[in-house]
């Protein structure tokens, strides 16, 4: 049974099969642990440090040999050629204007903060909205959207390094997904549902254009993956 890293995009979906993948590795695995960073810092330097603190961690358990590393963790090439050469990367993606209301909405639930707007259209016109809609931007080329940045240099770095997976899921095809780990783990895995929203997440549809132009990074990353193999 081979080694794997699991990259869980944060509202993916990756949470249930996740522990599917722990329960079959339970010998030899681990979860990156969250909230590692400088808590002296605030804002999106205190995000960085914590994820600068997940590397250390998956370069670590890594190092020590573990099977079976799952986390919310970015990606990179360099630490794929090298330590984790033996590794086979797997992720799991959600199409992007609904993974984006799902965050804000568990944002809302678990992580309440008073600067926040308490309104989906009043939080697409704030800072944090840019980093939110920007996830893939982030952990498959390393870095969030920035206003009147060119990203199209990083949608062809996301994409480059997303086609060294050798799974990238579809939340919305949760079979096909469930058919490429049993193939990679040559064995049955159990499935059930974790950390699921209380309700269904539909994208409203008088601020779905907005959503999506926030996305739009995003979407040109996911579509690459999914639209060509629906073609």
């Amino acid at each position: 049974m081979g080694r794997i890293i699991y990259i869980h995009v944060p509202k993916c979906g990756g949470s249930s099969f996740g522990a599917a993948l722990r329960l079959r590795y339970f010998a030899s695995q681990s979860t990156i642990s969250l909230d590692q960073g400088d808590t002296t810092l605030m804002g999106e330097a205190r995000i960085l440090s914590d994820y600068a603190a997940r590397q250390r961690a998956l370069h670590a358990l890594v190092a020590s040999g573990k099977r079976m590393i799952a986390g919310h963790v970015q990606y990179d090439p360099d630490f794929h050629d090298g330590p984790a050469a033996r590794y086979r990367f797997v992720t799991l993606l959600r199409e992007p204007a609904l993974r984006f209301v799902s965050h804000y909405h568990y944002l809302q639930r678990k992580h309440p903060d008073p600067a926040r707007a308490t309104t989906l259209r009043g939080f697409l016109v704030s800072p944090e909205a840019q980093r939110i809609a920007s996830q893939y931007l982030f952990y498959f080329a390393g870095q969030w959207q920035r206003p009147g940045e060119d990203t199209g240099p990083l949608i062809q770095q996301a994409i480059r390094n997303l086609g060294r997976f050798d799974i990238v899921g579809d939340l919305g095809a949760p079979d096909a997904f469930a058919r490429d780990l049993r193939r990679l783990t040559h064995t049955p895995l159990i499935r059930w549902h974790r950390n699921a929203a209380p309700v269904p997440v539909t994208v409203p549809p008088e601020l779905r254009p907005q959503i999506e132009a926030l996305c739009a990074p995003d979407i040109a990353i996911y579509q690459s993956q999914f639209l060509a193999q629906a073609a």
